[in-house]
């Protein structure tokens, strides 16, 4: 499955990106599907680059008929990037319990403001979940809906929490 959102972010790059980077958990009141977000490792590897570690966790329910099939790790994820600061952009990888997402992000300067592109690829590994042959065509296409629901808001809703957080702030903070 493939994610793909573009969207404008009224605050230029040079605060969005760093805001984004390092202060992520920040978002977290902003970002209304995610649960938690916690800063696993943070290591400046060069002048243009950072490698940051993040463990998510997703809001999204897990429906009744695919609970015994999946545990709640399944909404969770661990967020591997490496920021290129020279080019305003993020290529990360997220695996969660039997799917990763591999994407990039760019956060681009325009006018006054941010392009921001998102851009993932998530694949599903049937073969994680104990789903047994004679119910799986009926269940896992409700096991890909639910890594869907958990996954691509989290990936699409940036800019909207974004926006939220600084409208949020004062003026000057």
């Amino acid at each position: 499955m493939h994610i793909e959102s573009r969207d404008f972010v009224d605050h230029p790059a040079s605060e969005v990106y760093p805001l984004v980077r390092d202060h992520l958990v920040d978002l977290l009141p902003y970002l209304p599907d995610v649960e938690a977000i916690s800063v696993v490792s943070y290591q400046r590897t060069s002048d243009t680059r950072v490698q940051i570690v993040n463990r998510w966790r997703a809001k999204s329910a897990i429906p009744a008929v695919v609970e015994k099939f999946v545990g709640k790790d399944v909404l969770q994820w661990t967020d591997t990037a490496e920021w290129q600061d020279d080019t305003w952009r993020v290529v990360y990888r997220l695996v969660g319990f039997g799917y990763e997402v591999t994407g990039v992000n760019t956060f681009a300067p325009e006018g006054k403001g941010t392009r921001l592109h998102v851009s993932a690829d998530v694949v599903i590994h049937p073969e994680a979940f104990r789903i047994p042959r004679l119910v799986f065509n009926s269940v896992f296409p409700k096991v890909e809906g639910l890594v869907r629901a958990a996954v691509q808001p989290n990936l699409t809703a940036l800019a909207r929490g974004l926006q939220a957080y600084y409208r949020a702030r004062p003026p000057g903070a």
